[in-house]
This record gives structure tokens, sequence and C-alpha cells, in this order.
């Protein structure tokens, strides 16, 4: 009798299939992060249990997910969840997979003195995680989140009620859906220039184009959006962007244009202004 395959077996395996690159630098813990969503176990427990078997079902799903991944697409795809803020958020190819690097202006807009009840709004929200994370973690605001791909919505709406909160969702380009005064607007858009799109990983390339491509110099949309918060925007509110790398300067260049200054570079852990708060100039 052919003995069963065990957890054991199927890491030894993924460690073998999954090639090593920038965009998968530890095939093994790859493996072993997607044989436990297949198990629907946590990797804690494949490590107490090697010897354990595996039903024929998983370990099909599993060796799917090992080529499709072996490919270059991003995990998250395969598995269509993402953990971001402590949470579970559902992502698709529609979405932008949420990044850790997105935590920091999570934390930056939590840190702010806002009112107890403050309009907020999540420009270009994506997979809803920004304005879902805030709308959970401060009950009494009213966060609302827009963004222009009717099946972006779709997704964080499922998301929104899968945490049960309560976040309008409207349909728009940037802030033209959206009704002013606003105590803080929120926005992660696309900030990769054009010509660096081809020297993004595999696993980013899976990621909508819309949402990495922000023109010549990765700016255009951060351009459109600061043009429009005089009109929008409380006197005492603020506006917290994450940034790419090297491009706070030019921002703050963009604010001045529009009657704002960047109040406040906050760095990420590589030493970049990864979020900048702008403000009306006083």
């Amino acid at each position: 009798m052919e003995s069963p395959t065990t957890v054991a077996d199927l890491l030894r395996e993924g460690a073998d299939t999954l090639p090593q690159t920038d965009g998968l630098p530890h095939p093994r813990r790859e493996a072993g992060w997607l044989l436990s969503r297949a198990m629907g176990v946590d990797e804690t427990w494949l490590r107490i249990h090697p010897e354990a078997p595996v039903s024929d079902d998983v370990i099909a799903s599993y060796r799917a997910w090992l080529l499709r991944r072996a490919t270059g697409e991003p995990a998250h795809h395969l598995t269509g969840r993402c953990s971001f803020w402590g949470r579970s958020f559902e992502v698709s190819p529609a979405v932008l997979v949420p990044r850790p690097e997105t935590e920091l202006l999570v934390r930056v807009v939590l840190e702010l003195p806002a009112p107890d009840t403050a309009r907020v709004v999540d420009v270009g929200t994506g997979s809803g995680a920004i304005a879902i994370t805030l709308a959970a973690q401060r009950r009494r605001w009213r966060v609302a989140a827009v963004d222009r791909s009717a099946a972006a919505l779709q997704v964080a709406r499922r998301n929104a009620e899968r945490h049960d909160v309560s976040v309008p969702m409207w349909l728009g380009d940037l802030t033209s859906a959206v009704d002013p005064p606003m105590d803080l607007v929120v926005a992660n858009l696309p900030y990769v220039p054009t010509g660096r799109l081809a020297d993004l990983s595999r696993e980013v390339g899976h990621d909508p184009v819309d949402a990495l491509d922000g023109g010549p110099d990765g700016l255009d949309a951060v351009r459109r959006l600061l043009g429009d918060v005089p009109r929008l925007l409380r006197p005492c509110g603020g506006v917290i962007l994450e940034l790419g790398e090297d491009q706070a300067d030019d921002v703050a260049e963009i604010a001045t244009g529009c009657g704002l200054a960047v109040a406040r570079r906050i760095r990420d852990l590589a030493g970049c202004d990864r979020v900048v708060v702008v403000q009306r100039r006083q």
C-alpha cells in the first residue's frame, strides 16, 4: 500500500518547485504559506504536524497554486485573501494588493488630531483596506471611499460587509464624486512613473496597471487631487498621501502651487519619505 502524502512531502515539493527570485526570496516559506491556506490551518500547525497526511483535493489545489506562483502570479491573488492591519481582506486582479508600507499611512491618519466625528474620504480605495481599517478603528468617524473602477468597488463593498463597517462607496474619478467639506482626504494613488513600470517585479506586474501608472513623473493623479483640495477640505483639515521614493519634494512644490503646504513628512523603515500630510498654508 502506497504511503500517504504528508505535510513534509508537500513542503519539500513546494521548495523545489518555486524559483528563488527577488519577488520570491524564500521558496520554502512561501510553500508553507500556500499549503496552510489550502488546508485551512495556520503555518504553526504545519510545523507541529509534519507527518500529517493531506487529502487528494488539497494536494491538487496546492500543486495548481505552486505552478501559478512559479510564473510570478502573486500569492494573494491565488488565495484571494490578504492581511492588512490584522484583518483579512478579499483581493483580486481588479485591485492593488495592499502593501505593508501602506499600514504606515493608516497609522499616520489615526494619530492625527481629527474631530471625533470627522468626515474622511479614501480616494482610489481599491480593495477598501484603508477606508475599512479607519472605519473599524474609529467607529465615530464618517468614512467614505471612492474609486473609478466598478470592479474594485465590488470587492471593497464585500470587504466592508465582512468587517461590519458602514462605508459609503462612490464611483468616480478621484474626487469628482466627493461633496465637501472633508476633515481628512486619504489617498494611496498610482505613483510609479510610466517609464519604470517595466522594472517592477513580476508579482507587482499582476496588479492593475491603472493602480500603478502615475504618468511621466508618477504624480499625475496627485497633481489632480491636490488641485481639488481647496474645494474639499475644511480650513483645519489635512490630506494624507502615500508616495514613492524621492517624490516628497516635488509634491511640496505642487502643494505650494495649490495654496497648500506639506506639514509633515514621515519616513518608512528604508528612510524614504513615504507619507506626507498636506494642509492649507496659514
